[in-house]
């Protein structure tokens, strides 16, 4: 029983993990607002999570199949992720007064759940590792046993998410306290570069996918 539940909080680290645009943003926002940013922006990701977990249950599968669904997302992911990085970019100036008090604090932080929320929500590559592997994961349960047991996986698998959204926003929170400005605008000039980068690349596939559905 300990195996299964520490097996399913592992899964929910390793989707957690990589390096992707939510973890970028988690990285640019602690460095930038700190701790509770950083967290809201997880707590975002976390979110539309859920929803597209709750809408796999009503046959979301069947509508990310559609060739034009896949495109329309793809190039959405582009352009959300393109110009979340262009105004990372601007907002460098900012982080000379990293250490100052935000006056805006509860703006920010609804502006960190938001990105988190509208990143997640727009990365093709995030909708389609779970509508695959955890799709399967899920399946796989909901064959062997009942809802009620598919929802404590499920739950299992979002504590583990959580728990490396909280581990991440703590080491940039307390890490930005060893850095001087210049650092951290460097690191900042790294990740708006990054969150660019992963938005061209879905261009990319969404152009690709637009030339062979023309051909």
């Amino acid at each position: 029983m300990l195996a299964t539940i520490s097996g399913y909080i592992i899964l929910g680290l390793s989707i957690a993990a990589p390096i992707g645009p939510i973890n970028i943003e988690i990285i640019k926002r602690g460095l930038l607002y700190g701790f509770w940013a950083a967290l809201l922006v997880g707590a975002g990701g976390i979110s539309s999570d859920l929803v597209l977990m709750a809408l796999m249950f009503f046959g979301l599968s069947h509508i990310m199949s559609i060739v034009w669904v896949k495109i329309t997302l793809t190039m959405l992911g582009c352009i959300i992720l393109v110009h979340s990085g262009i105004n990372n970019l601007r907002m460098t100036r900012l982080m000379e007064d990293v250490t100052a008090p935000d006056q805006r604090s509860g703006r920010v932080k609804v502006r960190s759940y938001l990105s988190g929320l509208t990143i997640a929500a727009s990365n093709p590559m995030n909708l389609l590792f779970w509508l695959g592997i955890y799709g399967s994961v899920l399946s796989g349960v909901l064959q062997q046993s009942n809802h009620l047991h598919a929802f404590l996986v499920s739950s299992l698998v979002f504590l583990g998410i959580g728990l490396w959204n909280l581990n991440l926003a703590f080491t940039v929170h307390f890490g930005r306290l060893l850095m001087n400005t210049r650092i951290m605008k460097v690191i900042n000039i790294v990740a708006s570069f990054v969150l660019i980068g992963f938005g061209f690349k879905f261009g990319w596939i969404g152009l690709q996918e637009l030339y062979d559905l023309l051909l």
